[in-house]
């Protein structure tokens, strides 16, 4: 009978850990929010977006911040805000919003007011046409990125609402989304968006005693915790808005221009749930009816998905429906702040494995911001009609679990999503095996783009050149360079009188990189930039980076070259358009160049394992648990993460005789792991010396191996001050138990 019980018991425990492994496998879809919809049109018309945004944290790359946000700032007062509008009585607020976000971006970039129709997003969004029904900005980001936004004029507010008709193709687009950023609820998160971008949307709680009559007099509050219900614009702030150290923001609404401060309102940071989701758009295109967005993630952004490590992999096949067609651009979703990817763009893919014959890319960069990012490709790739190309992420969101975008309430596909967790072996995330939707990868198609007219009243030049000479890199290495793209009109001979003349002080210019062996090479900066020497701006900053792939061969010779050109009157980078006068010189005298390059060669890579310690090491006298820190290191960035097995000896000047053995485990190429030496310092007397030597060596070959010796000495400890906080919580100790006793003994002695 125990036999049987006994292999019962194992057979479980055998099931249990097949099933284990086998669920490890699956994928996993980030926890869903509940979304509460209004229930007429005497709500206010915002829904919170599905996702649980707790992750959302404020994120950004010390190479990217700005200088400390000002004490104030109104984007009302420096051209940045389109007129207030009205969205009664519907509860639209939330296209309201979107469309102020867009129509402000486009006034700091073109410096033209532009009225874009709200109707038209309500009406024809896949999510919900009724408009009371309610939306968020994960809608309107989703319909601007894959149309667009046309004229109110052709497509008036109210319309037909509440149950408006969707009039689509009847209106020109006009205005494509292509970057789009989610802020978390921070205020200095807020004002750094708002300070770099322009005005920005959020959502609030809109219900509280007070707000509907708001007279435009005082800075409201509420501390209520409700869900938010209503979409609003953040177009500045104050610190001393609300009184003395009491900041706020400064709102725009969408009630019209009786209500509150001519449309606006002023309330206390963090008041009624202000700032939560809050979100703004980054970059945006003009529409080009020529080119068709490729997706399959009808409603966007809906849901997240991952296999529970925080780095996943995603393959989307997009097949082109048109003849002589060229990929121009591809897209993707971040799901978290800072999400780090790699895209490419592939030729085959069997469903299974990796995809091969790659066509574009990689492209790898780290994005501070959740959102919606989109790449152009520096050569668009020709593609045939009917015949699939893949695109391929590498999505990296570190402590989050749910890299990969997906759909999961729109039309489901077949065959068409995959996602794996090791980059190796693929599986359908959509109908074809998972069934659980469509992923978030996009391609922009269209024909070849030609160069129009060019435009050059400036001249392109770089401010200062690479570093020039033969840099030495190793596989896996990346170098970057940050390059100063200048209007150099000012020193030119041919365009302008000898920067004399103003009108060649505005001009649109392109920075391009390329090398000769097809490394992955990065331009933070891709697109078309104006340079307008009257508004101050004469020169933009671009990160250029070059990796060394780990199939580079040492010895190996590469060159990176960049190329500063004008657009052309399309707004299209034009390297055709020539230069008007290379070099320009400036005061040294130095030479400015429109084209310059750094030439690369492939070093042999570091030992795959070294150690790394300090010169000498103090141990205090009286310690009885010293930790004499190594640095196991995995040299070669391209090395798999590898064991390593250690043995650490001493001479036994300071305690006893060390023999001490153990493990640094999974080390990743390029990376080192600390493992320390633990010497008893308790007896030893002050000035004793002592060297500890560690040897170690590949725990799966036993081949490769390093050693070195650090030299430790005992010196006197650093006096405690007598009040110091553990004095103080060993004598509240104490007297909390000095206190225990004499209860315990009072009560004995009552008893």
């Amino acid at each position: 009978m125990r036999t049987r019980l006994l292999l019962l018991f194992l057979a479980v425990l055998l099931a249990a850990a097949v099933s284990s492994d086998a669920f490890a496998q699956q994928p996993t879809a980030a926890p869903k929010k509940y979304m509460t919809f209004p229930a007429g049109p005497t709500e206010f018309g915002y829904v919170g977006p599905p996702h649980d945004l707790s992750h959302i944290q404020p994120y950004q790359d010390p190479g990217n911040m700005l200088l400390a946000p000002a004490a104030s700032w109104d984007w009302r007062t420096m051209s940045g805000v389109t007129p207030v509008k009205n969205q009664n009585p519907y509860g639209t607020c939330w296209a309201f919003a979107a469309i102020g976000d867009l129509e402000s971006k486009v006034l700091l970039s073109e410096s033209v007011v532009y009225d874009y129709s709200e109707l038209n997003i309500q009406s024809c969004n896949v999510t919900s046409t009724d408009c009371n029904a309610g939306g968020n900005a994960w809608m309107s980001t989703n319909y601007l990125s894959i149309l667009g936004t046309v004229d109110e004029s052709c497509d008036t507010y109210p319309g037909g609402c509440p149950a408006p008709t969707c009039i689509n193709p009847a209106c020109s687009y006009l205005k494509q989304v292509t970057e789009w950023k989610v802020i978390a609820n921070d205020v200095d998160a807020i004002k750094a968006a708002l300070q770099t971008y322009g005005p920005v949307y959020t959502s609030m709680y809109a219900s509280f005693p007070g707000f509907s009559t708001y007279d435009g007099t005082g800075c409201m509050s509420y501390t209520g915790v409700e869900p938010t219900n209503h979409g609003v614009l953040i177009v500045g702030w104050d610190d001393e808005l609300c009184g003395t150290g009491v900041g706020g923001w400064i709102v725009k609404n969408s009630w019209g221009t009786a209500w509150g401060d001519n449309g606006y309102f002023y309330i206390e940071w963090g008041s009624a749930s202000i700032g939560s989701n809050s979100n703004v758009i980054t970059d945006f295109r003009d529409y080009d009816p020529n080119m068709t967005v490729y997706y399959y993630d009808d409603w966007g952004w809906w849901s997240s998905i991952g296999f529970q490590d925080g780095n996943d992999f995603a393959v989307v096949e997009i097949t082109p429906q048109g003849t002589g067609e060229f990929v121009h651009s591809l897209s993707f979703w971040a799901t978290a702040s800072p999400t780090t990817y790699t895209v490419s763009l592939y030729d085959n893919f069997n469903g299974t494995n990796m995809p091969t014959t790659l066509l574009a890319g990689p492209f790898t960069a780290t994005v501070d911001d959740a959102g919606y990012y989109t790449i152009d490709l520096p050569v668009p790739v020709a593609v045939s009609l009917g015949d699939p190309v893949y695109i391929y992420a590498d999505l990296n969101t570190g402590s989050y679990d749910y890299p990969i975008p997906y759909d999961d309430s729109g039309p489901i596909e077949t065959d068409k999503s995959f996602i794996s967790s090791d980059g190796a072996s693929f599986a359908a995330l959509d109908a074809g095996n998972y069934n659980y939707g469509d992923i978030g990868l996009r391609a922009t198609i269209g024909p070849e783009i030609i160069a129009g007219e060019c435009s050059k009243e400036g001249d392109p030049g770089f401010y200062f050149d690479f570093p020039g000479g033969t840099i030495s890199v190793i596989r896996g290495e990346s170098w970057c360079e940050n390059l100063y793209a200048a209007n150099m009109y000012w020193a030119s001979a041919t365009c302008g009188d000898f920067g004399n003349d103003m009108t060649a002080a505005l001009d649109t210019f392109c920075v391009t990189v390329d090398d000769d062996l097809g490394w992955p090479v990065t331009n933070s900066v891709p697109g078309c930039q104006i340079l307008d020497d009257n508004a101050g701006v004469w020169y933009y900053e671009t990160d250029v980076c070059i990796t060394v792939p780990c199939e580079a061969i040492v010895g190996e010779v590469n060159v990176l070259t960049a190329v500063m050109s004008y657009c052309d009157v399309n707004g299209v980078c034009a390297p055709d358009c020539g230069d008007c006068e290379d070099p320009n010189v400036r005061s040294g005298p130095i030479d400015c160049w429109s084209t310059i390059t750094q030439t690369f060669e492939v070093a042999a890579s570091p030992p795959a394992l070294y150690i790394l310690q300090d010169t000498l090491y103090f141990v205090e006298q009286g310690q009885t648990a010293a930790y004499i820190p190594f640095s196991v290191c995995n040299g070669d960035a391209c090395a798999p993460p590898t064991d390593y097995d250690f043995l650490i000896t001493s001479l036994g000047n300071v305690g006893a005789p060390l023999n001490q053995t153990g493990s640094a485990e999974g080390v990743a190429g390029g990376t080192c792991s600390d493992v320390y030496g633990i010497v008893d310092a308790g007896t030893a007397a002050v000035c004793t010396w002592d060297t500890l030597t560690i040897i170690v060596w590949d725990a799966a070959t036993g081949t490769v191996y390093d050693t070195c010796v650090q030299a430790i000495h005992v010196v006197e400890p650093v006096p405690v001050p007598l009040f110091s906080a553990p004095v103080v919580t060993l004598l509240v100790l104490a007297m909390i138990a000095a206190a225990a006793i004499v209860m315990k003994r009072s009560a004995a002695n009552k008893a």
